[in-house]
């Protein structure tokens, strides 16, 4: 599965994280697995949920919307 770029920037906003950095301090996931996901390569569940749960929003909001 892959993150929606969009979604996961609008994400970071209303949780008031302002960069990869950041994001990966607060969920612990590498700021190289972020950029990736970010760059539309694949996640894994676990850092998708890690991601979410730092980001304050159910995982299925961040997940790209195939077709």
């Amino acid at each position: 599965m892959r993150i929606s770029k969009s979604k996961l920037a609008l994400a970071m906003l209303n949780a008031g994280i302002d960069s990869i950095r950041e994001l990966a301090k607060v969920s612990g996931v590498s700021i190289n697995t972020i950029s990736r996901c970010n760059n539309g390569g694949s996640v894994k569940l676990p850092t998708l949920r890690r991601l979410a749960a730092a980001l304050g929003v159910d995982p299925a909001e961040l997940i790209e919307k195939e077709g």
